[in-house]
């Protein structure tokens, strides 16, 4: 059970890190498939090259990002966006178990040693934030949004109190 918590974030990490540019994207780059924009600790972050949306389990998404040196990455796993689709993801207090929407941020992810993992799930309130999906257009591959949120730190590891994630936003034109 300790390692739900750790093996959620880093799926979510996998997943990003997985999705490597293929040949058929050699002529893009400079780009990736979207844009994500947030801010945490007073500095704001931009990821285009980084910034991924995976469809998982069917009726998920996940959208990743980090900043260039990889020490500030987001993750927000929004499930069941087939069903619900543009709206207000309520980024309740839980546990992994519950399959709620979530969302995520992990510190000095450049160095897996030393990363620290916060999620909503953890957080101080009974809601931690919003993602407000704006479009959602699955045949399209369109989806962009914004997000705020609150993240506590992950139980039984090394991240201790709570992390405030302002003025997101994501847009993206190609999903994973």
């Amino acid at each position: 059970m300790k390692l739900l918590p750790f093996l959620l974030l880093s799926s979510l990490l996998f997943a990003s890190a997985a999705c490597k540019k293929d040949a058929e994207d050699a002529d893009d780059a400079g780009t990736g498939d979207g844009t994500v924009t947030w801010t945490h600790g007073g500095n704001t972050y931009t990821s285009t090259v980084g910034a991924s949306a995976i469809v998982d389990s069917g009726d998920k998404i996940i959208v990743t990002a980090g900043s260039p040196d990889g020490n500030n990455i987001v993750s927000l796993s929004l499930l069941g966006i087939n069903a619900k689709g543009a709206g207000t993801y309520d980024l309740r207090k839980g546990s992994v178990l519950d399959n709620l929407p979530a969302a995520g941020l992990t510190l000095s992810g450049s160095t897996p040693t030393q990363a620290t993992q916060y999620l909503t799930l953890y957080g101080p309130n009974a809601s931690n934030g919003t993602v407000t999906v704006s479009q959602y257009d699955k045949s399209g591959q369109k989806l962009s949004g914004t997000f705020s949120f609150t993240a506590g730190a992950v139980p039984n590891t090394s991240a201790t109190g709570t992390h405030p994630v302002t003025n997101g936003t994501f847009s993206f034109t190609k999903f994973r």
